[in-house]
């Protein structure tokens, strides 16, 4: 007995070692309610996997590994991603083990292969040498009802917290175990989740509850010749060309022409920095800005599946619209598979119907995904068609990709030569994919301007791409993408304005309205 409360001690004593190198910055000195909770939190899984493994320097030893890991993997995020974790990270685990191309890299080569072994040789190496504890009632029983006692004590402590919902600020107040529990914690809690459903409800476009805003009614009246509706969520899509000067201006010569030629096209605000693309895409179909998720705002795909959702989608599938969701890539990925039916997507095309599908690069190529947006045009032209295309070309991790001099030549012109290859490297892959961004759009626009079918194209990029190095070298730090609205109308007048994603769709809706207007009284 008095060697588990030694041990237990000193887990306590060294879990907070790791956390002094947490990036962006250690915590705080703690005051007595972080130390109170993090000695509760530390002293659960202690006991608990004292009472599953039946060793006590094992348990020690493996919480101090785990929290060793935790913090790598915090660091390597906020690189990437200017986001420290927060507790839906966990939830992404089975995604990164399954898909591991898009996250592990991010930890980098070396850790990701010698992590493993060296923790599987230091689970037989302890579980050799630490005998088991004999097995005693008179030990487990009151372990169990500590374990219970000490959850309790930390949820309410949990409870009571204040928290910003802003995750490198938190951190630094609590630390970062304690702020993984905290908001874990109160997501769940009732209070939370009324204010979820608070926020689902006041969709400012989409929710039954409210009447429908002036413009619909002209979209609800023209019931005869509804143009489709076409959107591309382009994958890492922004105008590089803000990045440097040395950009080649023809990487977007499509873009540049369709812009001129669009309906309104200009920056668009996101919820995102070089991933996370649910708190784009949700924030464009739903039309609630992400900040009124609350804590479910990290990964509302993973917690918002059994709500009522109302989205642009539902609303047009109201008004007779066939509604097709595009995605080359698992439907399983981020759990839209479960979401997207009760969107109001009738249909959700993913990797399956790719088969045999041309790829750039590791991914399904943008040009693959246009030619499926025609297929699936031609196919239903019997009816007006919603097409929700979300690609996959443009996904990082940039660095695992390689380029040559020559190429580096075609996108590039007076890059700076204090630049290291790396980071040339990382950006000529990102310029080379952007190219072919931009020739979908132009495949599309082309398309769209030779039918009858009156159409109506809306492209823009769900966040920035993780280019760490670059936009620190270039000074760069805007998180804006791009957006255009687009029509295959020939007289339209072109605005330039900044939105923001949730506005989207609204700003999409809009001029639709009024062009479906102008041709009924034609």
């Amino acid at each position: 007995m008095l060697s588990f409360v030694l041990t237990l001690l000193a887990t306590i004593l060294v879990s907070f070692l790791p956390e002094r190198w947490l990036k962006p910055e250690a915590p705080a000195r703690p005051d007595l309610k972080s130390l109170r909770l993090q000695i509760s939190l530390v002293s659960m899984v202690f006991i608990a996997l004292t009472l599953i493994v039946q060793r006590a320097v094992f348990s020690g030893i493996a919480i101090f590994v785990f929290l060793i890991i935790l913090v790598a993997v915090n660091n390597a995020k906020y690189k990437a991603l200017r986001e420290p974790m927060v507790f839906s990270d966990f939830a992404m685990f089975s995604q990164a083990f399954k898909h591991p191309r898009l996250y592990f890299p991010f930890l980098g080569l070396v850790p990701v292969i010698l992590a493993p072994l060296l923790i599987i040789a230091l689970i037989i190496t302890v579980l050799k040498l630490e005998p088991a504890l004999p097995f005693s009632w008179q030990r487990i029983a009151p372990s169990i009802g500590l374990l219970l006692g000490l959850y309790i004590s930390a949820r309410q402590q949990a409870l009571a917290m204040q928290i910003t919902m802003k995750p490198a600020e938190d951190i630094h107040q609590y630390g970062l175990q304690n702020s993984l529990f905290i908001y874990a914690v109160q997501a769940f809690s009732d209070k939370h989740r009324q204010k979820i459903k608070k926020a689902l409800a006041q969709s400012p476009l989409f929710t039954d509850n409210n009447p429908s805003p002036p413009f619909l009614h002209t979209f609800l009246s023209a019931s005869e010749n509804k143009p489709n509706i076409t959107v591309i969520q382009s994958e890492s899509f922004f105008d590089a060309r803000r990045l440097h000067p040395s950009i080649k201006k023809q990487v977007l010569q499509s873009f540049d022409k369709i812009c001129a030629e669009s309906l309104q096209y200009g920056q668009l605000k996101v919820p995102a920095w070089g991933a996370n693309t649910m708190r784009s895409e949700f924030a464009f179909l739903s039309g609630i800005k992400n900040k009124k998720l609350q804590l479910f705002r990290f990964y509302p795909y993973q917690f918002l599946n059994k709500y009522p959702v109302t989205s642009i989608a539902s609303l047009l599938q109201s008004l007779g619209y066939y509604c097709v969701c595009i995605h080359p890539h698992p439907a399983s990925f981020f759990g839209r598979e479960r979401l997207f039916p009760r969107l109001g997507f009738d249909e959700f095309i993913d990797i399956e119907d790719f088969a045999d599908a041309q790829k750039f690069g590791p991914y399904i190529s943008d040009q693959s995904v246009s030619e499926k947006i025609l297929q699936i045009t031609h196919k239903y032209s019997d009816r007006p068609l919603f097409i929700f295309s979300i690609t996959m070309e443009n996904h990082g991790p940039l660095h695992l990709e390689k380029t040559s001099p020559a190429e580096q030549h075609d996108y590039l012109e007076d890059y700076p030569k204090s630049a290291n290859l790396e980071k040339i490297n990382d950006l000529t892959v990102y310029l080379r994919h952007l190219k072919n961004a931009d020739n979908m759009l132009k495949q599309l626009t082309d398309a769209f301007r030779h039918t009858d079918k009156k159409h109506v194209l809306c492209f823009y990029g769900d966040h920035i791409p993780s280019m760490p190095e670059v936009y620190e070298e270039t000074k760069y730090d805007n998180h804006d993408s791009d957006y255009i609205i687009w029509t295959n109308s020939k007289s339209q007048d072109t605005q330039q304005h900044t939105i923001t994603i949730e506005n989207l769709a609204q700003t999409l809706l809009e001029p639709v309205c009024k062009f479906m207007d102008e041709e009924n009284n034609n």
